[in-house]
């Protein structure tokens, strides 16, 4: 029979070891699904004409974008400078629609940010990546603005 301090000296190992390696190279992909997820999520919100949810997820979005110009490398992609060139741009020229209460030309600015996602994995060799507008709710929750 192992000894108490043994196991929880091994116990212990096992959790920490992956986290001391956790650092060492950026979430590229957990980044990169956050900003899918919200970017589907503003996509229903700006579909259903709900302006609280689309303040709410362009928020959630620009955080993600944040968290992606602070990538320096990832595979030797300067993830952070491409983030700041080529998403960013789409991104302000959607807040601006946004701010300006212009339904029409926020539908068109998201799908800007689309196509910036789509230029970048072009831009990277990571083409086979492409991202598309899916109306489909496949979330528990309502995308409609309350009637009050």
């Amino acid at each position: 029979m192992k000894s108490p301090l043994a196991l929880t000296l091994a116990f212990s190992l096992a959790i920490v070891l992956p986290l001391a390696h956790a650092g060492d190279e950026p979430d590229m992909i957990g980044t990169m699904g956050d900003m899918q997820r919200f970017m589907h999520k503003l996509g229903l919100s700006v579909a259903a004409k709900n302006p609280e949810l689309v303040d709410f997820y362009a928020h959630e979005l620009e955080e993600s974008i944040e968290a992606a110009e602070s990538i320096d490398q990832y595979h030797d992609i300067r993830v952070g400078e491409l983030t700041k060139a080529m998403l960013a741009p789409a991104f302000e020229a959607f807040e601006q629609a946004v701010e300006a209460r212009e339904h029409e030309r926020v539908g068109e600015r998201y799908d800007g940010l689309i196509e910036a996602c789509n230029a970048c994995h072009q831009a990277t060799g990571y083409d086979f990546i492409q991202i598309r507008s899916n109306d489909s709710n496949p979330y528990m929750q309502s995308f409609e603005p309350d009637e009050d």
